[in-house]
């Protein structure tokens, strides 16, 4: 929660207000594996740099006052702008207005008391000491839960789970959280916003999100809004570091009435085009800079303003287009205000990373395929697809502070695909043209390696030649190690060594059946991988758990591997719903069956239980919320064969509630809670033996 006392009523000045303070985040976890006996292996792929087809980017300049921002964006625009408004602006998306929460508590907890003294897991994060945000938290005594657009409060003391309370959003979309103290941060969508005191009010357009922060207390059991801020632009990501949240946001122009042309022919295109040429030069810095509005939990207005003072604005030398990168920081424990701890680039943000001391973004610079030009090239031939990083100093924890820039090549798969230490960032990437039918047949993966210079993120080493006509779909980094999994038809996973970051070698190569889609670090020689099994042709046939052997950097092998049929888990495309409880060498993810082989088969919807023993892994058991197996239904059909011979096909699909798919599991004490949209089940840790079940 926001923990704001709010004394004044700040008003606008010149384009801005008074002070909002806003926070930090990142994500660290890295286990040390570092390649003692690097070999001379793959050096074909080390990229000679001297003759290297990239230039990497300087650092950005910040604009000295509103008046050149309003220049340069002007400029810009009016080079863009067309007869219906600015190139690849999306076209409205009309939402219904309603009210915007209502409030419920079931019973109120009397005393919470100290919290017990009983283990308890927390968020599976990337980087240690960043908290990264997710659906479920706890605190050993309390489980917060977003569960089905609703925060849930309950009481994990007693021997039952007993509800607390629980805010119900009608309007307002919750997507993730943070639980510090009796804090609850829960970042969000909003899809109306009627008290907006802004002048002119567009504020709020059907087509520009709002994003908001609302802080809930729960110090007396019940939750309670106490704010929301509510920020022009779309939530990205957000980190937490100690007591200060960073959250990351995209923006966009708004409130540009634009004229469209009326009737047809070019005369009216020229017209309403004249006419958005003229609503550009009359644009005020209100329409490019973002726009906040601060309320109390009554829905009540305390300030408004712009988001972050004009010399905060970063820009390139040349055209970056429109939309703007924010970088909010939050003291939880202070009064926030956005127009001072606001730093802002004119550039895209996609995907998140951060230390404890730096946060970086990373936005991909697609290659416009409808031009002329790349309609002409060969795949071969064409440029290849860049992604430009921003970093931003987050190690003091009032403010932000931009730092560099620079540009490798490829795409980046997700925020694994990144990370700092020491002194060096690495990333890997995949070059593809995924627009094309036959682009990915030359593919190709790199992994570079950046350092922070005064010339920008300057690229001082790059292997290539991964997985080449694959694509990555995992990344861990372990110290001085990073591991690569790529894929089409098999998974070749390798291992790279990183201790002299100037020249990254691949130390060895395993390839196997399928892929893994999340790798998690067991130890300094074990590897966990989450993905899928797969046919020599490449065709997945369902959830595979594989345990790798890496204590051999230049042989990495499969020494034990997991298989559901027909089954697929949220792991593979998102982290924090994967569970490690190390004190047991317990792994828990969630799954289902979606496809199986025949009617007989038996399907599964819920989560299994893994352990690791003598380099095993062992099944414990499963959890499931349903009362009864889910349905199976087959339909067949008629396939016709070169020779025109008809052979008959089956194919089954399992038929279940989608409530009963669960989304997280926590461990508290010896109990494990595994949540899905119908409520919680507490099992044994042991023999995950069933407990109880509190329905939602």
């Amino acid at each position: 929660m926001l923990g704001w006392s709010l004394k004044v009523k700040g008003r606008r000045e010149g384009g801005h207000v008074r002070r909002i303070s806003v926070a930090v985040v990142f994500a660290t976890l890295l286990s040390a594996c570092a390649p003692d006996n690097a070999g001379d292996h793959y050096t074909d792929r080390l990229v000679d740099l001297s003759s290297a087809q990239l230039q990497l980017a300087a650092s950005l300049t910040p604009f000295t006052s509103c008046e050149p921002f309003l220049e340069h964006v002007k400029a810009n625009a009016l080079a863009m702008v067309g007869p219906w408004g600015l190139e690849g602006q999306p076209y409205p998306e009309m939402m219904e207005s309603s009210d915007m929460l209502r409030a419920t508590s079931d019973t109120a907890m009397e005393s919470t008391g100290p919290i017990p003294d009983v283990d308890y897991s927390s968020t599976n994060t990337q980087e240690a000491g960043v908290d990264e945000p997710d659906i479920v938290k706890t605190d050993g005594k309390r489980i917060v839960a977003i569960i089905d657009s609703e925060l849930r409060v309950v009481d994990a003391t007693g021997d039952r789970l007993r509800p607390i309370g629980q805010l119900r959003f009608e309007d307002f979309w919750p997507q993730e959280m943070f639980l510090t103290g009796n804090k609850i941060t829960i970042f969000g969508q909003m899809h109306n916003k009627p008290t907006i005191a802004r002048e002119p009010a567009n504020f709020y357009e059907p087509w520009s999100p709002i994003t908001t922060i609302m802080s809930v207390d729960i110090s007396q059991g019940r939750p309670r809004i106490t704010h929301q801020l509510h920020l022009d632009g779309a939530y990205i990501s957000s980190r937490l570091v100690e007591n200060t949240v960073r959250i990351v946001l995209q923006s966009r122009p708004t409130g540009l009435a634009w004229s469209y042309p009326e009737g047809s022919g070019l005369r009216a295109e020229r017209r309403a085009e004249e006419e958005n040429r003229k609503i550009i030069r009359q644009s005020t810095i209100d329409n490019w800079v973002p726009w906040f509005v601060l309320e109390n939990g009554r829905g009540q207005l305390v300030e408004e303003g712009t988001i972050t003072p004009c010399n905060r604005i970063y820009h390139p030398s040349s055209n970056s287009g429109l939309r703007m990168l924010n970088v909010v920081t939050i003291d939880l424990e202070t009064e926030p205000s956005p127009y001072d701890h606001t730093t802002s680039v004119l550039a895209d943000g996609q995907t998140v990373y951060s230390s404890t001391t730096s946060l970086y973004v990373a936005t991909t610079e697609w290659v416009d395929q409808r031009s002329d030009d790349a309609r002409n090239l060969n795949p071969a031939e064409r440029p290849p697809v860049m992604t430009r990083i921003h970093k931003f100093d987050i190690s003091d924890p009032i403010h932000t502070r931009y730092r560099n820039s620079g540009q490798v090549i490829g795409t980046v798969l997700n925020q694994y695909s990144m990370s700092e230490h020491d002194g060096y960032f690495r990333v890997a990437t995949t070059d593809h043209q995924w627009w094309s039918p036959d682009g990915n047949q030359n593919s190709e993966s790199y992994l570079t390696v950046l350092k922070d210079t005064d010339d920008g993120l300057t690229e001082v080493g790059r292997v290539g030649n991964l997985g080449k006509g694959e694509r990555i779909y995992a990344v861990r980094f372990l110290n001085d190690l990073a591991t690569v999994v790529t894929f089409r038809q098999t998974d070749p996973l390798y291992t790279i060594d990183l201790s002299q970051p100037e020249q990254p070698r691949v130390l060895g190569e395993l390839k196997i059946l399928g892929y893994s889609a999340y790798l998690h670090p067991v130890g300094s020689s074990l590897l966990l991988g989450v993905g899928q099994d797969a046919l020599e042709t490449g065709q997945t046939t369902g959830t595979q758990v594989s345990l790798f052997d890496i204590s051999d950097l230049s042989l990495p092998k499969r020494i034990d591997q997991w298989q559901l049929p027909g089954a697929s888990s949220e792991v593979e495309f998102n982290a924090r719903a994967f569970l490690y409880w190390k004190t047991e060498n317990l792994f828990v993810l969630p799954l289902a069956t979606h496809r199986i082989d025949d009617a007989t088969s038996e399907p599964f919807v819920g989560a299994v239980a893994l352990e690791l023993n003598d380099n095993k892994l062992k099944e414990r058991g499963r959890i499931t919320h349903l009362k009864k197996p889910p349905k199976v239904n087959c339909d067949t059909w008629f396939e016709d064969t070169e020779d025109e011979a008809q052979i008959e096909r089956q194919y089954c699909w399992v038929n279940f509630d989608w409530r009963a798919n669960i989304q997280r599991s926590i461990v508290i004490g010896e109990k494990i809670h595994s949540l899905s949209a119908m409520g919680i089940l507490t099992s044994e840790t042991r023999s995950l033996q069933p407990l109880s079940f509190l329905a939602f």
